[in-house]
């Protein structure tokens, strides 16, 4: 008869702990790959989970941001159903982001996502203004051809009206 009472001491708690761990969320997965390079500033990260939400409740994550791989000290910069986000304006440096489902009342969590690491270079400046000069040269010559156009079709009529 004991025998059979500390069957059910030990299985009970064995029971809730098997029902605790399978209540807890899949973690979810960036689509991106581990590592991106920018020169814009701008990226779109998306993800996926490997598990279907129930029919009544969406899947809502959170999108944490650092500049070391400790996220320490980190920034939410995103809470909510989508499974993508747009971040723009980064200046240049390295960027980790990790993610995690959260439940809707916010009691539950899966664990941290494999991190992304983005590492923004933006062009050189002096690109930037070796290729505005190349585009204003070509514009004011595009002018200039138009405008010598112009003046040779009115020679032209002059000539063949008198």
């Amino acid at each position: 008869m004991k025998l059979r009472r500390w069957k059910y001491l030990i299985a009970m708690p064995a029971l809730f702990i098997c029902i605790n761990l399978a209540a807890q969320y899949a973690v979810p997965a960036f689509v991106n790959p581990s590592m991106e390079k920018t020169e814009s500033g701008y990226i779109k990260l998306s993800w996926r989970t490997a598990e279907a939400a129930p029919s009544n409740a969406a899947p809502i994550f959170e999108l944490q941001q650092a500049d070391n791989p400790d996220f320490d000290p980190n920034t939410l910069i995103y809470h909510g159903q989508d499974y993508a986000t747009f971040i723009s304006g980064l200046p240049d440096g390295n960027y980790y982001y990790r993610l995690r489902r959260v439940s809707p009342e916010g009691d539950r969590y899966s664990d941290w996502s494999t991190p992304v690491l983005v590492q923004v270079e933006h062009h050189a400046l002096e690109l930037a203004f070796l290729l505005f000069g190349i585009g204003a040269t070509v514009f004011l010559l595009t002018v200039g051809i138009v405008l010598k156009g112009i003046r040779s079709s009115e020679e032209k009529q002059d000539g063949t009206s008198i």
